[in-house]
Order: structure tokens, then sequence, then C-alpha cells
């Protein structure tokens, strides 16, 4: 008799491990969803959705996008973190999940514990902008309107990158401004109209506003110049140091799901993000690669997490 309940319960524990290995291995057998826990017309929406595109190709599954914005990303990402383990709900996100660890301490999700790092889709620049009815011309004549008198800037929201990106550049140049965050990436309107003074955008949403001239480009945050705008100089080459800073962007899951539906998401990503269209597309927008596995993007987020957090008390920036 102890050998037959030995025997039910072996064969019991390879049914349930036969299961668990074949749910992974259909995966995905029906459609995603991808939570971007901001408002559309960002660089994280613009990007991820050109992602999401080709790899819905390489799953054989449709992605389904959902623009969840509120609380600087936070109510879409938590979410994303309490979603069932499964595979069928995926966060996009940005550098602006590492700083909301020091500007939301109260919220309910853990960055670090909650979800697993997938794969990361690039990083890119953003660009210093005013309206032209400022008369503004360069880097430097701004720094000095900026010293003479407190400005207004704008952002997606606290915390977001555009918000990072001005007090980052803010800090090193030496002068004061008062934020005014916005939902989303709508604050061009108002900053083209003149009534908000700057502000620092992703490359990617306001390339055509600066080629139509309804918007002034003075310097791009990264540590080079950027490939769509080669004329435009760096914060860094104007010089103002420690003033670069870049929009990272990828894809998480919740912490629980399957290993191997990681790896299978991951592989499909970096097949996406290799397939030759997408791959111009993302580098006339100034994405700049970065291939890293799955422990390796989960230990950077983990590294700019303290990063960001030293630019938050460094900009003595109040928690939420």
């Amino acid at each position: 008799m102890q050998r037959l309940i030995a025997a039910l319960l072996w064969a019991s524990c390879l049914v349930v491990g036969w299961h668990n290995g074949a749910s992974a291995e259909v995966w995905p057998s029906r459609p995603i969803r991808a939570i971007l826990p901001f408002a559309p017309g960002s660089g994280t929406d613009v990007v991820s959705r050109l992602v999401f595109n080709q790899l819905s190709i390489e799953l054989g599954q449709q992605i389904v996008v959902e623009n969840r914005g509120g609380a600087g990303g936070t109510l879409g990402t938590a979410a994303v973190a309490t979603a069932d383990p499964d595979g069928y709900t995926i966060l996009a996100h940005s550098t602006s999940l590492a700083i909301t660890p020091a500007l939301y301490p109260n919220i309910s999700y853990d960055v670090t514990r909650d979800f697993a790092a997938v794969a990361a889709f690039g990083r890119m620049p953003t660009v210093l902008l005013v309206a032209p009815s400022k008369g503004i011309k360069t880097l430097q004549e701004f720094v000095a309107l900026a010293k003479s008198k407190p400005l207004t800037y704008a952002s997606a929201g606290v915390g977001s990158t555009t918000h990072m990106t001005a007090e980052r550049f803010r800090l090193s140049a030496g002068f004061d401004a008062i934020h005014v965050p916005f939902r989303g990436g709508g604050f061009r309107p108002e900053l083209a109209s003149g009534r908000i003074d700057f502000a620092f955008s992703p490359i990617a949403v306001a390339l055509p506003e600066i080629r139509d001239g309804r918007l002034i480009a003075l310097a791009v945050s990264g540590k080079e110049r950027a490939s769509a705008l080669p004329d435009m100089p760096t914060t860094l080459e104007a010089g103002y140091p420690n003033s670069d800073y870049a929009l990272w962007l990828g894809i998480f899951l919740p912490a629980k799901t399957p290993q191997a539906i990681v790896e299978r998401l991951h592989q499909a990503t970096m097949k996406a993000l290799q397939t030759p269209a997408l791959r111009d597309r993302l580098a006339t927008l100034d994405v700049e690669p970065m291939p890293m596995t799955p422990a390796e993007f989960g230990a950077y987020v983990r590294d700019d997490i303290v990063v960001q957090g030293a630019l938050a008390k460094a900009a003595k920036l109040k928690p939420e």
C-alpha cells in the first residue's frame, strides 16, 4: 500500500511538472495586454508601440496596448505588479521606474521585488526646447536668461524622464526654475505658445515640431550628438558637466512569471529589435540598442535606482 501511494504521488508530480512546462511551451496562446503607465504621445509610448507591432509578429499573437497614466506612472505599474504572473500582462516602462522609490515611498509595490526585468528596448536622449517667440538662439543665451529670473519648465509628470533631465541640467547650470508637471507629453502646445519657458522632450516625439519651426532646439542631453540633430551640441559640449541624461526603455513581467516565459519573451523581443525595418526606424529616433540578458537588465535597473535617488536628493525633490 505504501508503495502504491508513493507511486501515485510521484505520478501526480510528473503530471503537475508536465502541465507547468507545457504551459510555458505553448505561451502565448491568446492576445497579450501591454500596459504603458503614461499618456499617449510620450517617448515611451511611441517607441513601445513600434516594438510591440513587430513583437506581435514574432510571437504570433496580438499585443493590445493600454495607456494607464496617472500618479507619475505608478497607477499602471501597480496594475502589473498585482496581475496574474502568466505572461499575458506586460509592463512597458522607462527610467522613471527607477526614480519611483525616491519620490513615491508609499506605493503599493516594490520595484526590485515585484517585477521581472525582461528586455531593454534601448536608450534615447532628450532635447532642450523653447518657443520661437523667446528669441533664444543658443544654450548660453538660455542659461543667462534662466539665471536672471526664475523660468517655468514643463514635464510629463513628477518623476518622469523629462522632469529629471531638466533637474539634472538645472543643477549643472546653476539656476532655479519652477516645475509645471503635465500628464504625459501634452505640454508641447503650451511650450510652443510661450506660456511655458522651456522643457526637455524625447527627440522621437519633438522632431516634427523642431523641423517645422514650432519649437527651437538648443541642446541634446546625450553623451554624444543625436543623429537626428547632428548640428545640435550636447549639454556636455556646451560646458555643463554631469548634465547628460538618457531615457532607457524596456519591458517587465510580474515577478512570479515562470522563467521559461521570461526567456521566451526576451528572445522574441531581441529578434524583433534586430528586424531591419524596426532597427532602422528606431535609429531615426536616436534609440541606441541596449543588448542585455534579463539578469543584466535587472541589475542595470537596480543600479539606476541608486543613481536616480541621488539625483532626487541633490535636486531636493520632495516625496509625493
